[in-house]
């Protein structure tokens, strides 16, 4: 399995796409904390939960629909041409789809990390600020749902066909540009730069980071709900392998 997994990571991360989109993310990236994150977001300091969170919540979109690109690879035509090699390997169909969204993870954390790490360094640069820890929960709010969300209605779509996965990324691109700012934002941009402003201020002239209860629920809903369609994409792959 560990050479089947790091074939696949190197068809995604070894080519020119992957790198092209890698660079665009951290162009991206770049351009909103010198452009919208440097003012601060809600009337908070660019360096507070709420800045960052809003942040990450901005290039998410990019990030997601990278993912969903490399997710296409695996259903495009020439893809089936490979696919008759693999179902000679002892490995399920399943298996085959938990090795490549493993290697669809490693891929959203490298661009995750760029992200952060420019962030991290646009902080120290133009700040001088070091106290990151409070960064962590933005993080776990975003980051985790929109992967594994993404993921799991990719896999599904591109089971069902290929087209599918195009029209989940426009509808990413949609979102992105929407004014949602409610709970369910799925992106979290609009709900990282709108609930503070319903808060009181702390002694330091700021709103506490603290997020609603129904924010918290619409993140388990999206987590659960991108793990429930993986596992039905898994029950399809099977029952496809049984009729074959």
């Amino acid at each position: 399995m560990n050479r089947i997994f790091y074939y696949e990571l190197k068809r995604l991360i070894i080519n020119k796409i992957f790198i092209g989109l890698l660079l665009v993310n951290g162009v991206y990236a770049w351009y909103l904390l010198t452009t919208d994150i440097i003012a601060g977001i809600a009337y908070t300091a660019p360096f507070s939960a709420w800045s960052f969170g809003a942040y990450l919540g901005k290039v998410m979109p990019f990030s997601i629909l990278t993912v969903l690109f490399l997710l296409s690879f695996y259903y495009s035509k020439k893809q089936k041409s490979v696919e008759i090699l693999t179902e000679q390997t002892p490995i399920s169909p399943g298996q085959f789809l938990i090795i490549r969204s493993t290697a669809l993870l490693v891929c959203f954390l490298i661009i995750s990390i760029l992200a952060i790490g420019i962030s991290l360094f646009f902080y120290i640069h133009f700040w001088e600020y070091h106290k990151f820890a409070g960064f962590l929960l933005p993080a776990l709010f975003i980051l985790p749902p929109c992967f594994v969300f993404a993921v799991g209605i990719g896999q599904l779509a591109g089971r069902i066909h290929q087209a599918l996965l195009y029209l989940l990324m426009l509808a990413a691109f949609a979102v992105s540009f929407s004014d949602f700012n409610g709970a369910f934002d799925f992106f979290g941009a609009g709900y990282f730069s709108s609930y503070p402003l319903s808060l009181p201020f702390d002694a330091f002239g700021e709103p506490a980071f603290e997020v609603s209860m129904e924010f918290c629920t619409a993140r388990l809903i999206y987590f659960t709900g991108g793990i429930v369609l993986f596992i039905i994409s898994i029950s399809i792959s099977g029952k496809k392998a049984k009729k074959a």
